[in-house]
């Protein structure tokens, strides 16, 4: 079939849109671009801020994270160095007798008859968690409870005695092993040496602390150096046999009743409060100490009968505070006050006795 000529298309360059259309594209034009430039103009810094912000932080990740080491800064592909510890500060040494760490307990020498028998006696106090053992060494009857060998206890060892042995046991196991020894409170010791005993006014007769037909017993004079070097010598003694401490009783003058016919000698003028100012010097230099008193000396103060001046006043260390019965309501106030002066006199360590309890105060 013949193929129908179609012709040729023409293109034309002349625009469809009639006059005022063309116009009104120019204008819908010139507002765009308007509306486009106040857009820009208000958003514009916001986003120039942004993207310093950005590049700022990105710049800083990318240092960091690119190993490069700025000034102190560390590499990233390396652990921090931990800060340096603020050294703690150094424990305060604690001093040779710390009531606070283990309990006391007053020991009878049946238990300490033989090494065997105290380490045993030693393994239950571990166990009740005892941690000083007072055991005794010479009692208010003058009787002394080991084998001493200070001539003037000769007579006055008795019959029962603990082994020497014994001490090492107790420090084997742990327990610290405290010698109580009363001082001048001793009716044993003037018949050995009557040059050691207060007198009967200007006689040569003992002075006793009652009736004779009452039971009344001779005391060591305090100002005797002889008795005084006689329980010094008992103290160096137990502290050579292994005792870590030395409870002391009877560090005073003897009871009130009929102290007025009481004669102890020369005494240079010093007071009975000095006087046990310095033999407390003594044996407190010697080694640690706890000086027994009961309560009612203690609330006493310097007015004390038997001392001659407050605890604090005599300088000793450790005082434990006798009570044959609970503080009454009455007593409390009274010695929470006497506890507060003696602490601030200088009293390191002050427990309160009662029985075979041990309180700290």
């Amino acid at each position: 079939m013949a193929r129908k000529n179609m012709g040729k298309v023409k293109r034309y360059r002349r625009s469809f849109y009639s006059g005022g259309q063309q116009l009104r594209r120019i204008l819908g034009a010139v507002l765009a671009l308007a509306a486009l430039f106040a857009a820009g103009w208000l958003i514009g810094p916001a986003v120039i801020d942004f993207g310093t912000s950005t590049w700022y932080s990105l710049k800083e990740g990318g240092g960091e994270s690119s190993g490069t080491s700025t000034g102190t800064s560390q590499p990233a592909s390396e652990p921090q160095a931990e800060p340096e510890a603020t050294p703690e500060p150094q424990p305060t040494p604690e001093p040779a007798i710390n009531p606070e760490d283990g309990g006391w307990a007053f020991v009878s020498i049946s238990g300490l008859s033989s090494a065997e028998q105290a380490a045993s006696t030693a393994q239950s106090l571990v166990a009740e968690g005892v941690r000083y053992a007072v055991v005794p060494c010479k009692d208010s009857q003058g009787y002394v409870y080991y084998q001493s060998g200070v001539a003037t206890a000769q007579t006055s060892i008795s019959a029962t005695t603990f082994d020497a042995a014994a001490v090492q046991a107790l420090k084997d196991a742990g327990v610290t092993p405290v010698a109580a020894i009363c001082a001048f409170q001793d009716p044993l010791a003037p018949y050995a040496d009557r040059s050691l005993a207060v007198r009967y006014q200007d006689t040569d007769y003992f002075w006793l602390d009652a009736a004779a037909d009452a039971g009344g017993k001779p005391w060591l004079n305090p100002y005797s150096d002889g008795a005084v070097g006689y329980i010094t010598a008992l103290i160096d003694e137990v502290r050579a046999m292994g005792f870590e401490q030395v409870w002391l009783t009877g560090v005073q003058f003897p009871t009130t009743a009929g102290r007025d016919k009481a004669n102890y000698g020369d005494t240079a003028g010093v007071s009975m409060g000095q006087r046990l100012a310095q033999v407390l010097e003594g044996w407190q230099a010697g080694g640690d100490c706890w000086v027994e008193y009961p309560l009612s000396e203690v609330l006493a103060g310097s007015d004390s009968q038997l001392l001659g001046a407050s605890c604090a006043e005599l300088g000793v260390k450790n005082l434990a505070i006798r009570v044959d019965e609970a503080v009454t309501e009455e007593q409390q106030p009274l010695l929470d006050a006497a506890v507060t002066e003696l602490k601030a006199g200088g009293v390191a360590n002050i427990a309160l006795v009662q029985g075979d309890s041990f309180t700290l105060l």
